[in-house]
């Protein structure tokens, strides 16, 4: 076993920040959709946007840095082969931009929403500008929301592309901002109502 001696507060943050990143992709259960060999590279990719967080100032840049990851991780990261429940084998693929942004959103909600970090402050600053994750069951919700002003095409997160990601996006803005909580709450909501457990419907409040 290694000694501690030599540890410096840059060692403890990154560890600390290393450990987030681990939680947070088990909390997406989204390892499992992706090549074996996808998650280190896509650990690290997180562990760098979220060592850049504090250089984000504005809701501009924030959009900038989310769309860069997403257009990276849909280049870089392949889909896990898959044997569907009639018989037939689903070849290893790009992953979409719903993957990217899915898994991106909810490790950044963890990550700064749930454990305040890289530092309060930032923390404070960053959460208004987080997304809202979504998956099959809130893509299908959000759909039907009265917010939705234009069709939505995409049904599952393989079929969600940068613009069916944006427009989702509007529709979870415009809901969160009707009921006064920020998307990132917005999403807490939605994902217990439909993963978790029964709630009244948001819509309705």
């Amino acid at each position: 076993m290694k000694s501690c001696v030599g540890v410096t507060e840059a060692d403890i943050e990154r560890t600390k920040r290393k450990n987030i990143i681990e939680m947070s992709l088990g909390f997406t259960a989204m390892v499992r959709v992706f090549s074996k060999s996808s998650k280190a590279q896509i650990e690290a990719m997180l562990e760098e946007f979220f060592s850049r967080l504090p250089e984000i100032g504005t809701r501009g840049e924030y959009e900038s840095r989310h769309r860069s990851f997403c257009e990276r991780f849909t280049r870089e990261i392949q889909t896990a082969e898959k044997r569907l429940k009639n018989g037939t084998i689903q070849r290893s693929q790009p992953s979409s931009y719903g993957h990217a942004a899915k898994v991106l959103d909810i490790a950044i909600k963890v990550y700064v929403y749930y454990c305040g970090q890289p530092n309060g402050e930032s923390a404070q600053q960053i959460t208004p500008f987080l997304k809202g994750a979504v998956d099959t069951p809130i893509i299908k919700y959000l759909k039907k929301s009265k917010y939705a002003t234009t069709k939505i095409r995409a049904t599952t997160i393989q079929s969600v592309d940068e613009k069916a990601y944006q427009a989702l996006q509007s529709v979870v803005l415009a809901e969160s901002i009707a009921l006064k909580m920020h998307p990132v709450q917005l999403d807490d909501i939605l994902w217990r109502q439909f993963n978790r457990e029964s709630l009244p419907d948001a819509s309705s409040a």
